[in-house]
């Protein structure tokens, strides 16, 4: 089933708002010092990658 251009637009975004998020845990998982924190942040930032590639697959099979 095609996306319409207004769901296309919002996955759109989340995907942006992904990339983003992942940009800034991988910053804050470089600056932490406490070992914890350092994990913590690296585990948020794997788990934004997979739901970016989530993403992606919808807009992929919905071109198809």
């Amino acid at each position: 089933m095609p996306l319409t251009s207004k769901e296309l637009m919002l996955i759109q975004d989340n995907i942006s708002m992904c990339e983003d998020n992942i940009k800034y845990l991988q910053g804050c998982a470089q600056l932490a010092t406490d070992s914890q924190i350092k994990n913590l942040c690296t585990k948020l930032a794997s788990d934004e990658k997979n739901s970016l590639q989530l993403l992606i697959k919808h807009i992929n099979t919905a071109a198809q």
